[in-house]
């Protein structure tokens, strides 16, 4: 058995490398980001509160959109007004040209909004309605305000490039429209962009902790890109002299269009997770803004670092850990910290289609930074079991309890606070208590 599972474990940068040379035959996984182009698009200009947005189409796709838990707020649904031209079996025979127009009126005669954006489905791509022809025909004061993007999935468009065709727009729009930057305001000042999929509570505590970091530094916060984004709060990031992000896979496209249109540079650390992970995300900060801190110096890196030797004495010194929860930068976040904590990371189940649809991340931080790990190459429990056997009382990073008896981390990455060094102290905290804690060996189901 032991030969069987050695020949299932790989290292990551292999993996990646295989991927950059195109030397695999990957098959499509379901992953948030291989959806369509259209719920790209859609979610971006979504965080506006004052953009009308218009799909031109059947009904389908926008119904499907409006029962998901809307980006910011937990157990809701989206409860913006949710508009569709709702073809018809005569939309889709004779076009449904004329239905778009009066949907562009309708909206703009009801809704006032700063942006009407039009974003097409399959459906209305598939029979060729000249959309741009329709918005060239209205008059100028509609005509001026509209834009149209065409999303239709069929094309093979992913989710990620509808995020950029969106993020490109806007920026085009800001070239257009906003007035020039105040430049004295730039002085220390950056733009936060929030994680995608992130909820109230959590939300708004991981917002305190930046800004609190951020003050410790002397850094001023100038706007942060969330859910309720008025259009003038985006011409007002113009005045900011560096864009951060806590999740950069999603903000890439429009970072870049802020670097080069407006020479607003942003900064390549991404994920402040853990106590290792903040620090170098703050000092990248730092650096760019040529500041004179010297976060070593900080109490509080002091006081964790303290915790941080206090945890690696608890877990033990060059401990397996085996991590099987989420892929992306996420799960690179979770290698950075088991090394963080002295154990010896492997990964359970890496999509290669994953990587090779996120690859910017894992070239940035695989191949050039030689961040490194073992990954086991199954996914089935049962081999997973034989790997928990062959590791010998491994730390196991899961969400499910597939393990009785094992020493389980089951703290929720995707909704609960991880960010800077309150997060850091609330995952030391968690680890501690899973220490002391076994999985119930009789639950079949999550353990609260």
């Amino acid at each position: 058995m032991v030969s069987e599972i050695e020949s299932k474990i790989a290292m990551l940068s292999t993996l990646v490398t295989e991927v950059k040379s195109d030397n695999l035959n990957i098959r499509d996984c379901i992953d948030m980001h291989q959806f369509c182009a259209f719920w790209g698009a859609f979610d971006i200009l979504n965080y506006f509160k004052d953009i009308g947005i218009i799909v031109h189409g059947p009904s389908g796709c926008l119904g499907n959109r409006r029962f998901l838990a809307a980006m910011g707020h937990h157990s809701e649904c989206d409860n913006k007004p949710h508009i569709s031209t709702s073809f018809t079996n005569r939309e889709v025979v004779f076009g449904g040209e004329k239905k778009l127009i009066d949907s562009i009126n309708e909206v703009n005669s009801r809704y006032s909004p700063r942006i009407i954006a039009v974003l097409t489905n399959c459906c209305a791509d598939i029979i060729g309605d000249d959309v741009e022809g329709c918005i060239e025909g209205l008059p100028d004061e509609i005509r001026e305000k509209t834009i149209y993007l065409n999303t239709g999935g069929y094309s093979g468009k992913s989710y990620r490039r509808g995020t950029e065709m969106a993020f490109k727009r806007l920026a085009l729009h800001l070239v257009a429209n906003a007035s020039p930057a105040d430049v004295n305001n730039r002085e220390k000042s950056v733009n936060l962009f929030l994680r995608r999929w992130i909820w109230d509570k959590t939300k708004q505590e991981e917002i305190n902790e930046i800004s609190r970091m951020f003050k410790m530094i002397g850094v001023r916060l100038n706007k942060i890109f969330t859910q309720g984004l008025s259009i003038e709060d985006f011409y007002e990031m113009l005045n900011a002299r560096l864009n951060v992000a806590l999740c950069l896979f999603f903000t890439r496209g429009l970072f870049d269009e802020f670097n080069n249109r407006f020479s607003i540079p942003y900064s390549k650390i991404t994920y402040p997770m853990g106590l290792y992970a903040t620090k170098k995300w703050l000092n990248e900060i730092i650096k760019i803004l040529q500041l004179d801190v010297d976060v070593e110096d900080l109490d509080e890196v002091k006081e964790l670092e303290e915790q941080r030797r206090e945890l690696v004495r608890e877990i033990g010194k060059g401990r397996n850990c085996i991590i099987w929860t989420q892929t992306g930068e996420r799960m690179l976040a979770m290698v950075k910290l088991a090394y963080e904590l002295e154990m010896e990371p492997i990964v359970i189940d890496v999509e290669p289609a994953i990587v090779r649809d996120k690859f910017s991340v894992f070239e940035k931080e695989i191949l050039e930074d030689e961040l490194d790990t073992r990954i086991f190459i199954s996914k089935y429990i049962e081999d997973v079991n034989e790997l928990v056997e062959y590791l010998e009382n491994p730390i196991i990073i899961c969400n499910n309890n597939y393990f009785p008896d094992q020493t389980v981390f089951k703290y929720r990455f995707a909704q609960n606070p991880i960010y800077g060094f309150n997060g850091t102290r609330k995952i030391y905290q968690e680890m501690f208590n899973a220490l002391k804690k076994k999985s119930n060996k009789y639950s079949l189901f999550v353990e609260g």
